[in-house]
């Protein structure tokens, strides 16, 4: 007769190895992800959002001011030509 040999104990232990290893490696990701938080306090946080919103936001104007300019040159071109300049 065989001996049956049971090896649930090592794979088991090989899993919780793998799934702490793969935790460990997620949180060490996610934890350098946040590397332009750390230090910062939540009112230096809203004053840097804040000056984004205002970059973003004369983008914005520049951008409408750049169109509205394309645009009344567009109409200026067609009025020379159809001749009713």
């Amino acid at each position: 007769m065989e001996k049956v040999k049971i090896t649930i104990f090592p794979s088991f232990i090989k899993g919780m190895f793998t799934a702490f290893t793969i935790i460990l490696l997620g949180a060490i990701m996610i934890s350098a992800c946040e590397d332009v938080r750390i230090g910062k306090t939540k009112e230096e946080l809203a004053k840097e959002m804040f000056e984004v919103d205002s970059l973003i936001r004369t983008i914005h104007m520049e951008m409408d001011s750049v169109a509205m300019d394309f645009n009344k040159l567009y109409i200026d071109a067609q009025r020379i030509n159809n001749g009713s300049d």
